[in-house]
């Protein structure tokens, strides 16, 4: 839905000439989860929304995976891996494999999903582990959001989660969130009502360039070790 009275971001083309000169020096990979509490074989307005994302990202040569949660075997807890038959381990090798990261949520009574919340409960598990140089395993990845529903607190679910990923080490660059509400007490969903809302595009392209360009920084100039002054 467009905000009244808001112009949306934009990319010139100037910024697309450096970004892609930037990431001359990077090949990229990104990781998305879509959280919906729909099934795979069912669309989704989340995955209608990641898809506009994904476009971005692949016109940079970006290598993207979807993760459907919830058709995933991901057994609850706060651990890396919560013994037979977790599928989270093999999820855990993917996202540390990748230099971007994506969460896609709905809205449920104003909060992120069920779903969306035991990804980030299993991520936590990251917040007592370290990478090879010592640091947390999100350190020198990007973070990025997407927030969909028919009721308030798209901007509240995406600080939320913003939050609890730069906690774990990711980096967040400017205006990494694309949401979409529709009118309150409505039953309007973004994959059938505003596909093509400029606004929401507007910001798709700034999150995906700016997750891109981040990346390609980190990639070229990584956060050094604790002690090291290089």
């Amino acid at each position: 839905m467009s905000c009244p009275g808001r112009t949306p971001p934009s990319t010139d083309h100037r910024f697309q000439s450096v970004l892609r000169q930037m990431f001359q020096m990077a090949k990229l990979k990104a990781i998305l989860f879509n959280c919906t509490l729909k099934p795979k074989s069912e669309p989704s307005s989340t995955q209608a929304m990641l898809q506009k994302v994904i476009a971005v990202l692949r016109e940079n040569d970006v290598v993207c995976t979807v993760i459907h949660a919830c058709d995933e075997n991901i057994l609850f807890g706060v651990e890396s891996d919560m013994g037979k038959g977790d599928a989270w381990p093999a999820i855990r090798k993917k996202i540390l494999a990748s230099d971007i990261l994506v969460i896609g949520t709905p809205i449920w009574y104003g909060q992120r999903s069920s779903v969306c919340q035991m990804v980030l409960e299993r991520i936590d598990a990251m917040l007592y582990e370290t990478n090879a140089k010592g640091q947390l395993p999100l350190y020198n990845k990007v973070a990025g959001v997407c927030v969909t529903g028919n009721e308030d607190g798209a901007q509240h679910v995406g600080s939320t989660i913003l939050y609890n990923l730069m906690q774990t080490g990711a980096t967040i660059p400017a205006n990494s969130e694309v949401y979409w509400v529709g009118l309150a007490g409505g039953r309007d969903d973004f994959k059938d009502v505003a596909l093509d809302d400029g606004y929401v595009a507007g910001l798709v392209e700034t999150m995906g360039n700016n997750l891109v360009i981040m990346a390609c920084l980190l990639k070229a100039h990584p956060y050094p070790v604790k002690g090291n002054k290089a």
